[in-house]
């Protein structure tokens, strides 16, 4: 059946289509973006508190324990009570809790330079994830009432690295507790063990079950620790025991990664002080117990990145919502041009408004509704991520707007009066603002100035505040406004200087740009808006790159640094010897250095500063003429003179010269002094610490380092470290809220171009057969095909270069103006981050969509070519 509905859908087909495919794209990402953006910070939570638990620990005598659980099972089963009493929210991101019961340090009897502490423990889950390389699992019996010395003993078992590493073998009595040699604890090594995995996460938290860990105490002196596991009957025994002995009962609860997202991280604070009460509440008859967990930096962290990266992106979104409004408006908008005629037609033929709107309206919402629903169909299923609350509020609004456009159109049409016999141009050049249109534009500059305004008053905070949010695509459309009234007259401009030259195709290019319809400038206002989400994303990249470098050097100072309690003199030059190595500056590093009176602990730094500018030029102060102190030493120690000394190090006088903010290795806010290397004398002028300067790789460093740390102060886990900038700037770049930053912003710069192109292009195919009708007359006249390739990109030009000059601008602009809200400290380790110049590599891709859109251009132009039927176009113009 051939009626109007159909002959007037036949006649818009192309419009339509482009217009349900536009509708069905933008649904699609309006779930898509979304969900992907809250799928990452969901992974980047459970990542944040990976290998983070919740602890009850209760510390108490063994004989108190023993009273209070004197079998095994009265440990476990306490370990279900504080499981139930775990908040709901916390309950369901843990695992099962693991038990475990440890004694305190106790020193290995025997005569030996170096003292051996050993730790007994029972854990079920680590005796479940061993393997023994020799011997067996030690069997204790649950009660024991012989009186003779092998009944009195516990069977244990030692990792064989520890074992190795000492000396010991199985079937070795050993007498554990120096201090009571008229009542040792006596245990007996039953089998020495392995990990299963080594790489089980089970271990993370218990690394001295696998090894011996050497550390310096006290006086320098090296002291050898591990613990060993026994059963049972070793946990029963140890409770049975009178001597004098505490033991540690833990009761862990892993965080499950996968558990926690992003909704339950920001509850979890709350819930750990409800629990910290519950436990203190309940206690476990006479032992205290208290709750320790590893969870407040993380969440700290993780709460800090989250405000910035909503923040920050929630700007990037809405800027990206503003694109896809503005391409989405602008295929209604030609639509309704396209049906002004047969509407036209109507009305002087008598329609009412109800024969207006039904068929403007109904042909537009056939189109979208179906296109619409079917995108987000689409994009639930591919299932990236959480369905958004504000996936439906995006896509709702942008629905509406859209239909909005024919009912606008059908009042229009319906209260006009005959068509005017003026002749007036309407066109770029000749038309003139009405009064509505300047309301609506001061309106839209004010909003623009109460968000950016409200924005800086409320900080980092302001991100998830609509109004606030939608700063970018306020200040996109308001710049886009002043661009659309500035454009007529730089066309008038460049065609008055185009005039005098000898060419006509830049005339006539810039002369038909001038006569277009006012609604194909609006791509002008769609390419602005990408390019400024695309400028903002690049700047703010940028700048997060510079601040992590800056962070990762103020972590270690040069391009790597090893440290050791103690270096050999001869250390600087084996480093200098290495390949790789372009220089390398000693320092010393003495801490709780006290002053002649009051309570403060201050850290010495001494470092030649003039060689250390080699290492990182600008980074210190050159050439003091004496000591620099941090904010924190100039609050403690004053501005005059100060002697600086400590039982184990001389006393040192220091002249305070000037300040110093940072130095590598020292926490902001902790007060220290950086003194001339000169100012050490004798043996305390040995360093601790080198700074090197090129890349000659870790191995080689701590192969240095080793040789270079004096007999009787190696093998101290905690006092030798190697520390290499790339892997810290590694650190920072790879953490996961950073990828999802990244990720967003390049999402956003694609999706951006991908709408101004589609902007472009619809322009040029709707307006293809009008354009190939006026080409037909030059052609006529001897436009080359040549020629006409060149004029459709003069007539595309000016648009282009206004919407992508102002809009980077903007862009770039974009971070300065919302600086509250973009703070990247989270990201930086608290380094503020100022310097927001864009990264240069950033311009070719956007002089790669402009020379695409130049091609989308020529492309349409050869599509719709007219020269092989000059007299059928000429004929139907007519």
């Amino acid at each position: 059946m051939d009626g109007p509905w159909t002959r007037l859908a036949r006649a818009q087909r192309a419009p339509l289509a482009a217009l349900a495919l536009l509708a069905l794209a933008t649904a699609l990402l309006a779930v898509l973006v979304p969900a992907r953006i809250a799928a990452g910070y969901d992974r980047a939570a459970g990542a944040t508190v990976s290998g983070a638990d919740v602890r009850v620990e209760a510390r108490a005598d063994a004989s108190d324990v023993g009273r209070e659980m004197p079998t095994p099972s009265d440990v476990q089963g306490l370990g279900v009570t504080w499981q139930t009493a775990l908040p709901e929210g916390l309950r369901d991101a843990v695992g099962p809790p693991e038990t475990s019961v440890a004694t305190n340090e106790l020193a290995v009897a025997g005569d030996r330079p170096e003292p051996h502490l050993a730790t007994l423990a029972w854990d079920p889950g680590a005796n479940a994830r061993v393997r023994f390389a020799a011997g067996a699992a030690p069997v204790n019996e649950l009660s024991d009432d012989s009186d003779d010395d092998r009944g009195r003993e516990i069977g244990v078992a030692v990792p064989k690295a520890y074992a190795d590493a000492l000396g010991y073998r199985v079937g070795r009595l050993v007498n554990l507790g120096e201090r009571f040699p008229e009542d040792p604890l006596k245990v007996r090594i039953t089998g020495l063990y392995v990990p299963v995995n080594a790489a089980d996460p089970y271990w993370r938290s218990r690394a001295d079950m696998l090894r011996v860990r050497t550390e310096l105490r006290g006086e320098g002196v090296r002291v050898h620790t591990g613990t060993w596991l026994t059963d049972l009957g070793g946990y029963v025994r140890l409770t049975d025991e009178t001597a004098e002995r505490r033991l540690t009962i833990v009761w862990r609860f892993p965080i499950r990664s996968e558990a926690v997202g992003a909704g339950r991280v920001s509850g979890m604070a709350a819930d750990l002080e409800a629990y910290h009460t519950a436990v203190k509440s309940a206690g476990a008859g006479t032992i205290e117990v208290s709750v320790a967990s590893g969870l407040d930096g993380p969440l700290k962290s993780y709460a800090g990145q989250l405000r910035t990266a909503r923040a920050v992106i929630g700007l990037t979104l809405s800027g990206l919502a503003g694109v896809a409004a503005g391409v989405l408006l602008l295929g209604a908008g030609l639509l309704a041009e396209r049906l002004r005629p047969p509407l036209g037609t109507m009305r002087a033929r008598g329609a009412s408004l109800r024969q207006l709107a039904v068929p403007a309206c109904g042909l537009v919402a056939l189109a979208v509704l179906p296109a619409a629903a079917l995108g987000a169909g689409l994009g639930l299923l591919l299932d990236a991520g959480p369905p958004q609350a504000q996936s439906a509020y995006a896509g709702a609004a942008l629905l509406l707007a859209v239909l909005a456009v024919p009912v606008a159109l059908v009042l229009r049409e319906h209260g006009a009066g005959p068509p005017s016999a003026t002749g007036r141009r309407d066109d770029l050049a000749a038309a003139r603002p009405s009064r509505r249109r300047l309301v609506l534009e001061a309106l839209l500059v004010a909003l623009a100035a109460i968000g950016v305004v409200l924005l800086r008053e409320r900080g980092a905070g302001a991100g998830t505040d609509p109004l606030v949010s939608a700063v970018p695509v306020l200040l996109g459309v308001a710049c886009g406004m002043v661009v659309l009234r500035v454009y007529p007259y730089l066309l008038r401009a460049l065609g008055r200087v185009l005039r005098r030259g000898t060419g006509a195709v830049a005339f006539l290019g810039v002369a038909r740009a001038s006569r277009q319809h006012p609604i194909t400038a609006l791509p002008l206002v769609v390419l602005l808006l990408a390019a400024a989400v695309a400028g903002f994303g690049a700047t703010v990249q940028a700048a997060l790159e510079r601040g992590q470098d800056r962070a990762a050097w103020a972590a270690v100072g040069g391009d790597a640094r090893i440290a050791a309690e103690r270096l050999d003199p001869g250390a600087v030059a084996r480093v200098r010897a290495l390949r790789g190595v372009r220089d390398a500056v000693p320092a010393r590093v003495v801490h709780d250095l006290r002053p002649g009176t009051g309570p403060v602990r201050v850290t010495l730094i001494a470092i030649d500063l003039a060689a250390y500018q080699r290492i990182a030029p600008g980074r210190l102060p050159a050439h003091p003429r004496g000591a620099l102190l941090s904010p924190a030493a100039a609050r403690e120690l004053g501005t005059g003179p100060v002697t600086l000394g400590s039982p184990t190090f001389p006393s040192i006088r220091v002249e305070p010269s000037g300040r110093i903010d940072h130095f590598p290795g020292e926490q902001p806010g902790t007060p220290f002094v950086v003194v001339p290397y000169r100012a050490l004398t004798g043996i305390e002028a040995v360093p601790s610490e080198v700074f090197v300067r090129g890349d000659p790789g870790e191995a080689a460093l701590r192969g240095a380092l080793q040789a270079s740390v004096p007999r009787d102060v190696t093998g101290g886990d905690i006092y030798q470290t190697v520390q290499i900038r790339r892997d810290v700037l590694r650190g920072l770049t790879g953490a996961p809220m950073v990828g999802v930053v990244h990720g967003a912003f390049r999402d956003a710069a694609l999706i951006g171009a991908g709408y101004g192109l589609l902007a472009v292009l619809l322009v040029l195919t709707v307006e293809a057969r009008a354009r190939g009708r006026g080409l037909a007359h030059l052609h006529v006249l001897g436009l080359s095909r040549r020629q006409s390739r060149a004029l459709a990109l003069v007539e595309i030009g000016p648009v282009l270069l206004c919407a992508a000059a102002a809009g980077w601008t903007l862009g770039l602009l974009l971070p300065r103006i919302t600086g509250p809200v973009v703070d990247l400290g989270p990201y930086t380790g608290g380094f503020a981050v100022a310097n927001h110049a864009v990264d240069p590599a950033a311009l070719p891709a956007l002089l790669g969509v402009l020379l695409l859109a130049a091609a989308a251009a020529v492309a349409v132009d050869r599509a719709f070519d007219t020269r092989h039927d000059l007299a059928g176009v000429l004929r139907t113009g007519e």
